[in-house]
């Protein structure tokens, strides 16, 4: 079994140097897509309905995380040049000086990621998933009012440690399919906020949804 999860990995690391973005969209879009589907058989699980698969929503969200895949690429770069690893901590000498410009350079790419691309790509994900259900900027003003810091603040309780592995340790290449792996739980939980966000706004549910608590507990005003 494991000897053929390597075979699999050397020949998607063979695609992924020849045909970086397309691989690295075709791969996150489907993890996306994993996450959502497991994001509504908890919901399903948790109302004790019957499990019924919303395809169109599952597809929303292999069309973010393709989208997003090759944003994900060129972030990493700019991180990689922008904070760059000491040379001689990659090649294994270890010295005070050199542990601590390691730990600076990753310290330093967290912060950039969680300060910079966390904020904007979770409100870019639902101002996008606002859109693409075919609602209106009001909707997507009342989602955001509701539901951007506590997802962004969620985000900052799994993401920072998860992105301190990535950046430190993870080669290159493979920075893009460890988050995206990370991102089946953390989809799980996304999807299942935007979903809420849906019921907050009073729009019609299109599975049943699990609970996230919002900031406000009454009845959203519509006058935004």
């Amino acid at each position: 079994m494991f000897a053929r999860m390597a075979g699999v990995l050397r020949a998607w690391t063979r695609v992924a140097e020849q045909q970086p973005l397309l691989t690295l969209a075709l791969t996150n879009g489907t993890l996306g897509g994993v996450g959502d589907v497991l994001a509504q058989a908890i919901e399903s699980h948790n109302t004790k309905k019957p499990f019924h698969w919303n395809y169109r929503r599952t597809l929303r969200f292999v069309a973010w995380g393709a989208l997003c895949a090759p944003i994900f690429h060129r972030w990493y770069l700019f991180l990689n040049r922008t904070f760059p690893l000491p040379v001689a901590q990659q090649q294994k000498q270890i010295s005070t000086t050199l542990n601590t410009a390691f730990m600076t350079a990753v310290v330093k790419r967290v912060t950039a990621d969680q300060c910079i691309y966390a904020p904007l790509g979770i409100a870019g994900f639902f101002v996008a998933m606002n859109f693409m259900e075919g609602r209106d900027w009001t909707s997507a003003k009342v989602r955001l009012r509701e539901y951007y810091w506590p997802t962004l603040m969620a985000n900052y309780a799994v993401w920072p440690a998860v992105q301190a592995i990535n950046f430190g340790f993870v080669p290159p290449i493979y920075r893009v399919p460890f988050s995206s792996v990370v991102s089946i739980f953390w989809n799980t939980f996304i999807s299942w906020a935007n979903a809420r966000s849906a019921d907050a706004i009073d729009i019609p549910l299109e599975s049943p949804h699990t609970h996230v608590e919002p900031h406000h507990r009454h009845p959203v005003d519509h006058k935004v």
